[in-house]
């Protein structure tokens, strides 16, 4: 009797922490985006949370923010949800024209972790920034990424997956008034891009699997090299994830698996105790080219060398002993 009492107390101990762990609710909004020159517009979109929880991502438009960059925004229903466990899509893919879509879990554990902890953020009261959104990102080919962006722009990617094509939706059941169908309305869109990419459709040439090569990763670290008081720096990799690092934090910067360097800026204080930025921007070619020599298993530092009286930087990738320097990068320092 006495070990069936202690088994019951034992389940009923973890259907309570259970419960409780359900409870955990936060503040976010789904937002959406496409690559500028490569415009999806979402047929019908949700992310679904809790036991029946559901909010639609916003659509009705055709989406070209860019990669990465924040849309529309749906702000009905609940303020306060659990995080998504699942990501319901179709949508069309102008340049391709063609459907793609599906239902697709997502990584619930990874995502509510993220929203519990937050991250260091000295603009934010308290210290600690949230994160606010959860992104998804649609490409030509059925790239689906999904992001959680957070304040100061920070941003981490929680999920990438492959959708299928759909072979009809009822785009007129969405939009009753085109009566010469989608057809017509996709030929408007695709008309006002670029002259490039109406000459990869033509060619069909649509880069396929480059948004999904953008998230390659390597073992690396930042490294400031300086006589000047580092106050942050600022990382953004091609992959869209966005990361800074401010104050004792740059004292113990670790190799992790990265994406490869987009831009990286580096706020320090000059001899007058004034404050500029030091902006570094990287060619994407060069770039991917000097990363794909760090083997597998080995650990690069990314050293970027501050001459504070020229206001100048370089910047150099280093595998043990070997120093591969970056020639195509742009330099600029500006005053706050």
């Amino acid at each position: 009797m006495k070990q069936l009492f202690t088994l019951l107390i034992i389940v009923s101990s973890f259907t309570l922490s259970s419960c409780q762990e359900k409870m955990k609710k936060y503040d976010w909004i789904p937002t959406e985006c496409a690559p500028a020159n490569y415009p999806a517009q979402i047929y019908k979109g949700a992310l679904l949370y809790g036991e029946k929880g559901s909010i639609y991502i916003p659509d009705g438009r055709a989406i070209n923010y860019g990669w990465g960059e924040s849309g529309s925004v749906n702000i009905a229903g609940e303020q306060m949800k659990e995080v998504p466990h699942t990501l319901e899509i179709s949508w069309l893919s102008f340049t391709e024209k063609k459907n793609y879509g599906g239902k697709f879990e997502l990584d619930t554990k990874k995502i509510d972790s993220l929203f519990a902890a937050g991250y260091p953020d000295d603009s934010e009261e308290g210290g600690r920034g949230n994160y606010h959104s959860v992104k998804v990102g649609m490409a030509p080919g059925g790239d689906l990424v999904v992001w959680l962006t957070g304040s100061r722009s920070k941003q981490v990617e929680v999920g990438f997956f492959k959708a299928k094509p759909i072979e009809n939706l009822d785009w007129k059941k969405i939009y009753p008034s085109m009566e010469d169908g989608i057809g017509a309305y996709v030929d408007v869109i695709v008309k006002k891009l670029p002259d490039s990419v109406k000459e990869q459709i033509a060619a069909g040439k649509i880069p396929f699997g480059y948004w999904e090569s953008l998230r390659k990763r390597y073992n690396w670290k930042p490294e400031i090299q300086t006589t000047a008081k580092v106050l942050r720096i600022d990382l953004d990799y091609f992959n869209k994830e966005r990361d800074f690092v401010f104050g004792e934090a740059l004292q113990h910067l670790s190799v992790k698996p990265n994406a490869v360097i987009e831009e990286l800026s580096v706020y320090w204080l000059d001899d007058r105790n004034r404050e500029l930025r030091t902006e570094l921007k990287f060619d994407e070619q060069e770039a991917f080219s000097v990363f794909s020599k760090i083997p597998q298993g080995e650990e690069a530092h990314l050293v970027v060398v501050l001459d504070k009286s020229k206001k100048d930087a370089k910047v150099h990738l280093k595998i043990k002993d070997k120093e591969t320097p970056f020639q195509q990068v742009k330099v600029q320092s500006f005053y706050k």
